[in-house]
C-alpha cells in the first residue's frame, strides 16, 4: 500500500472551524476545555494526509458525558484503543473498520480523527507540543514534510511502516519541545503514533 500525503491545503483550516461549530452543537451542554485542531493538517505549510485531526479537551469528570453526546451525534466510539486518557471516534458516515488512511468518499466528507482527551494529560501534551514546535521551526517543519513524502513514495506493508518511519524526526522533535528520554520512550503508542489510525490511532 502507498500513503497519501499531500502539499498543504488552505481549505483544510476552512473545514475544521465547520467541523469545530457542529461539534459545539453536538456537545452543547457538556462542559469542555475546548475543541483543537492538531495533526499535520493544523500546521501552514506542512504536508499531510488530508485527514483532521481533532481533540475535544475535557476534565475527568466530563469524558463520560462528552463520549455520550458524541454517540448520540453519530459518532462511533472507539474506545482508548490503548492510550491512556483518550478516547478516539469514527466519524458519521463511516464504519468501525474504516480507518481515516487518506480521502474520504466524496459524498461522505473530508475524514477525520476524533479524539476525546483529558486536559493535561500525555497524550494531548504530544499533540500540542509538536504542533507548536512545528509551527514555529522552519527547519524541523521543512525536516517532517520530507520524511513523510519519501515515505508516502514508498510501498509500505502496512500503516505502522509508515508511522515507524517518521520515529527519528518525531524524537527530534519533541526533544526540542523539551521532552526527556523517559517520556519519549516510556509509551512508544503516546509519543509516536502522531498521525494515523490503524489497528492504534494516531495522527499526520
Amino acid at each position: 500500500m502507498k500513503v497519501v500525503v499531500e502539499p498543504h491545503n488552505p481549505a483544510w483550516l476552512a473545514h475544521f472551524k465547520e467541523i469545530k461549530n457542529n461539534l459545539t452543537t453536538i456537545l452543547e451542554g457538556v462542559p469542555i476545555v475546548s475543541i483543537q485542531h492538531v495533526g499535520s493538517t493544523s500546521v501552514p505549510g506542512l504536508p499531510a494526509k488530508p485527514v483532521l485531526d481533532i481533540d475535544i479537551i475535557v476534565t475527568a469528570e466530563n469524558v463520560s458525558p462528552a463520549r455520550e453526546a458524541l454517540v448520540r451525534g453519530g459518532y462511533t466510539d472507539l474506545g482508548d484503543m490503548g492510550i491512556e486518557d483518550r478516547y478516539a471516534f469514527r466519524q458519521p458516515g463511516y464504519q468501525r473498520h474504516e480507518a481515516a488512511y487518506g480521502p474520504g468518499a466524496s459524498d461522505r466528507g473530508m475524514r477525520m480523527n476524533t479524539y476525546v482527551v483529558i486536559d493535561g494529560c500525555l497524550a494531548l501534551r504530544n499533540h500540542q507540543d509538536v504542533q507548536r514546535v512545528l509551527l514555529e521551526d522552519e527547519g524541523l517543519r521543512e525536516e517532517y514534510g520530507a520524511a513523510k513524502l519519501q515515505l508516502a513514495e514508498k510501498e509500505v506493508e502496512n500503516i505502522d511502516e509508515y508511522c515507524n518511519g517518521k520515529d527519528q524526526i518525531l524524537e527530534k522533535i519533541l526533544r526540542k519541545a523539551g521532552w526527556k528520554e523517559g517520556d519519549i520512550h516510556g509509551d512508544r503508542k503516546e509519543t509516536y503514533n502522531n498521525d494515523y489510525l490503524s489497528s492504534k490511532l494516531t495522527m499526520g
